[in-house]
């Protein structure tokens, strides 16, 4: 099994329950959650906030306090994750340890 991804913030901030967050924990979201995303909302860009939110683990008012660059990479890693491609290579990490450049 795949070690679990975290998300690192550039810009960490101090969510609403008093926590200051810097890194937190990616979750794979499953079809359920694009289903209660859409009961909710027909907006794409508050379906996709609430997807972001569900994947970080996290309230849409601590979403809304990430820095932009923050919210921009963190949507990058909702669509490569529905795309099924690495978030590992987005987030810059080798999904394996110890892996090294093949090019000598």
């Amino acid at each position: 099994m795949a070690d679990a991804l975290t998300f690192t913030l550039n810009f960490p901030f101090t969510s609403a329950s008093g926590e200051q967050i810097s890194t937190l924990p990616i979750k794979r979201l499953k079809r359920k959650d694009i289903t209660a995303a859409q009961a909710v909302t027909k907006d794409e860009g508050a379906m996709e906030d609430l997807l972001v939110a569900k994947m970080l683990g996290i309230t849409l008012e601590d979403l809304g306090e990430f820095d932009i660059a923050d919210s921009r990479l963190a949507t990058e890693v909702l669509r490569e994750m529905a795309a099924a491609r690495d978030l590992a290579a987005l987030l810059g990490r080798s999904v394996v340890a110890g892996t090294q450049d093949a090019a000598l």
